[in-house]
């Protein structure tokens, strides 16, 4: 379905380890084209696809996940201190 980059994966195993939660939510930032917006969480919604990656049990909304199809996700840290996910 996509594909994480090293950097994407490391950072994520950090904020589990950081967060214990069973899920990463994946989805698309509104305000941002390819910019995504990962947060931790327990429990997925009837309306979720579970997506297991690399170890990561991913949740996503099925109104986004053609957003995402055939996608590399990437962690890449910005200038301004923000952590940022995209989807090249």
């Amino acid at each position: 379905m996509f594909i994480l980059t090293e950097e994407a994966k490391q950072e994520l195993q950090k904020r589990l380890n950081e967060h214990p939660k069973r899920f990463v939510r994946l989805q698309m930032r509104h305000s941002c084209f390819l910019k995504l917006k990962l947060t931790l969480e327990d429990a997925s919604g009837e309306d979720d696809v579970h997506v297991t990656m690399d170890g990561i049990d991913f949740i996503i909304d099925k109104n986004h996940v053609h957003y995402i199809r055939n996608k590399k996700i990437d962690f890449i840290p910005d200038a301004t201190g923000f952590k940022q996910f995209e989807a090249v």
